[in-house]
């Protein structure tokens, strides 16, 4: 499979390979399980923190550093040759080739020869070409492009390379490793002696002594760069880093998140070409190593990225591919469709700065926010916003698709959405949408709800008596709105009046804002910034009319929006800027409020009837039989704008285990994305229905009845997805349980 093919139908392909499937899960739990065990508790947040400042400071310093390696790099007799563009970059290998009237070119792995599709122009030329890394070689072989950074071939089971190798010797190949690698290694080890030119990447490129680091687990680079008489080096700009200092910085973390490795197998540190000084001080060129050694500088948008405040991080990247290993679609659907050329979350990025936004443009849409990349980044690159940044550019230019277009319209027009309680009467049944054609396939691995009728905030929960007050609360006397925003409203009411009814519990006096539709997440989510930015204003105007110190949300989702990504949506507009990092201080998430400012005692709720549903006496809900006082365990989903935005799991373990008395039973995976991913599922249904099941399987391991999150999204994806397998468990918010628990 090509990367020229059609974004539609690499992903079409990969969806239908179950043999991707097994490979995929095989390799990326290996890498992740072993990278989580290289770092102590805590330890992560400040290398992110170390090595994004000192990547940072390399970029800003970048045209000294280029210089200043180009200088070092000649003074020891290399050649430097700057590349603006990948025919740039060709044309300078290929005329190296010619001059020395190269045949057979072996080469080590490099991200920056994929960039430049230098394969498919060298033997264009009429040379061989042969790679040397075995995974790149099994790529080689079976005519791909690589699917990860840093494992090429890992959506190809050993099976499957078997089956290549058999093909090419003739003869059968068994599927054991062991014998796989002993294969390649006879097959390659003629080619390393035979090379006319050894062409390879780096990792680093130090500025103070012009020399390159390679890094690699095989020593097939050593033998690339040593045994040829001519060595090429192909360099992207951005891996040049001052002094030896931050290069051992950057090793020294590299190996831990890519694969877990304390340390990888092979560093060399190259400067120039082979040289020795060792016979009365002489220097003598090319005596066990190549007589020449060429370094191409690529460019190939680098330096304009480096002037664009939006996409400048994305040259922190220090290729460790892990923001792959933990992308919930890249890990159904693989590289092949997920990238272009660069795979993973930070290849959508890239495949933008290097290729252009059209070739970005169907990769892009794989991407859905859940923001697990930011967190394994070893620098601390913001890649779920930089997605979205070149989703917005390539929306602004193309459209957004047709579902995306009227989920956003939908959201924010009030017209809209009593048009669609009309529209969708025939179709439901039980506050369900059954057999809906409007909606398509969606229904068929998942139920959703009915709009509510009225919406949550037409049902006069304030007028309602308030409940008992809950013993020990910090937050009585306190103003606080309430802010449910557009899926409790108009979706899943029953969240609001469950979180109205506890925050009155409590003993706040709650208000409930009026005269927003939408925070703006879903349009900006969706690429639509012109569409997002009137309903955001909207939002804010609306929380600022209400002068309660404190506005509590129940969605995780638009709590991140508000706090994290508004200021950046309406950063050309500092007046706007500044209202929104105003809200935002005001802003706090349902959870915290409980747990930080409410603080509510141990077994403040334990004691209470467990089930307060308004259903008849005696009537047992949800399985659970009325007014026990010992109710059955729960297990709970780490929302994604919850963890990995927010930085929220142990506050609520510990309200529902401490606070509430409730035992909970902790699922494989809790905070791995349950593929709703706002208009992601809508746009990409194949993928989020096999990221669902996933969830709904873990769910199901744990024995708990109920799993309960703190994010509308999740809820109405994961409940959804429950009641459309017919499943006994049943999705719950948190603000519902501690609802249930006040009796």
């Amino acid at each position: 499979m090509s990367s020229r093919e059609p974004f539609k139908q690499r992903l079409k392909h990969t969806l239908a390979d179950e043999d991707i499937h097994v490979a995929l899960h095989r390799g990326l739990t290996t890498l992740r399980d072993r990278r989580n065990l290289r770092f102590e508790p805590g330890e992560f947040p400040l290398v992110q923190e170390r090595l994004g400042a000192m990547k940072a400071d390399a970029i800003a310093r970048l045209p000294e550093l280029v210089a200043r390696f180009t200088a070092e790099a000649e003074a020891v007799g290399a050649t430097v040759h700057p590349a603006a563009t990948i025919d740039d970059a060709r044309r300078i290998i290929g005329d190296i080739a010619r001059s020395h009237d190269a045949k057979l070119i072996t080469k080590s792995k490099s991200m920056a020869t994929e960039e430049i599709e230098l394969n498919d122009y060298l033997e264009g030329l009429g040379i061989e070409v042969v790679e040397t890394d075995l995974g790149e070689w099994i790529i080689q072989i079976a005519k791909e492009h690589p699917s990860h950074l840093i494992a090429p071939a890992i959506h190809i089971t050993r099976e499957r390379v078997a089956a290549l190798f058999s093909a090419m010797s003739g003869e059968p190949v068994p599927s054991d490793t062991q014998t796989l690698v002993k294969f390649a290694r006879r097959k390659l080890r003629e080619k390393f002696i035979a090379a006319d030119i050894g062409i390879t990447g780096a990792n680093i490129g130090i500025a103070s002594t012009g020399t390159i680091a390679i890094v690699t687990n095989e020593g097939n680079a050593d033998l690339v760069a040593t045994l040829p008489p001519v060595h090429i080096a192909v360099l992207g700009v951005e891996k040049i880093v001052p002094t030896l200092d931050e290069a051992t910085e950057i090793l020294k973390v590299l190996a831990r998140n890519a694969t877990g490795q304390k340390f990888s197998s092979y560093v060399n540190f190259i400067t120039g070409p082979s040289r020795t000084g060792d016979i009365e001080m002489d220097l003598a060129m090319g005596v066990h190593g190549p007589l020449e050694q060429h370094i191409v500088l690529l460019d190939n948008g680098r330096w304009a990225a480096r002037e664009d405040p939006d996409m400048r991080e994305a040259l922190n990247c220090i290729r460790c591919g892990a923001c792959a290993n933990v992308c919930p679609p890249y890990a159904i659907v693989g590289g092949q469709a997920f990238g272009h050329i660069y795979t993973g979350p930070i290849g959508l990025v890239l495949t933008a700065m290097h290729h252009g936004l059209d070739a970005a443009g169907g990769p892009q849409s794989l991407c859905a926010s859940c923001n697990a990349c930011e967190t394994v980044c070893p620098v601390g690159i913001p890649i779920p916003r930089q997605i979205i940044d070149v989703r917005q550019r390539y929306v602004a230019a193309h459209g957004l698709p047709v579902k995306k277009r009227a989920a956003v319209a939908a959201l924010g027009s009030g017209t809209l959405q009593a048009l669609g309680r009309l529209a969708q009467a025939p179709f439901t049944k039980d506050g369900f949408l059954r057999g809906a054609p409007m909606l398509g396939d969606q229904l068929s691995w998942r139920s959703l709800p009915a709009l509510a009728n009225p919406p949550f905030r037409k049902r006069g929960v304030l007028t309602e008596p308030p409940p008992p007050l809950i013993p020990g609360s910090q937050a009585a006397g306190m103003r606080v709105a309430y802010f449910p925003a557009c899926l409790t409203d108009q979706m899943e009411p029953a969240t609001g009046e469950a979180a109205v009814r506890v925050l009155r519990a409590l003993g706040c006096e709650v208000s409930i804002p009026d005269g927003w539709r939408c925070c703006g997440l879903v349009a900006a989510n969706a690429g639509d910034a012109e569409a997002a930015k009137p309903l955001l204003k909207a939002t804010i105007t609306a929380l600022e009319a209400d002068d309660a110190p404190v506005i509590v949300t129940t969605s995780t989702s638009c709590a991140a929006m508000l706090i994290e990504d508004a200021a950046h949506l309406l950063r050309d507009q500092s007046a706007w800027r500044e209202r929104a990092e105003r809200t935002a201080k005001r802003l706090i998430d349902f959870t915290r409020f409980i747990d930080t400012v409410a603080k509510l005692p141990t077994g403040a709720l334990a004691g209470r009837p467990a089930i307060e549903s308004g259903a008849p006496a005696g009537t047992a809900v949800d399985g659970v039989p009325p007014n026990t006082q010992h109710p059955i365990p729960i297990t709970y989903h780490d929302a994604c704008q919850s963890s990995n935005v927010l930085g929220i799991g142990p506050e609520v373990r510990r309200i529902l285990q401490d606070v509430c008395g409730i035992e909970v039973r902790e699922m494989s995976e809790s905070n791995v994305c349950c593929g709703f991913g706002g208009t992601f599922s809508l746009e990409h249904p194949d993928v989020a229905k096999q990221i669902l099941a996933r969830k709904l399987a873990n769910v199901e391991a744990t024995g708990a009845a109920r799993v309960v999150m703190d994010n509308p999204g999740c809820l109405m994806h994961i409940g959804g997805g429950l009641r459309a397998a017919g499943r006994p468990e049943c999705a719950r918010h948190l603000a519902e349980i501690m609802a249930e628990r006040l009796g």
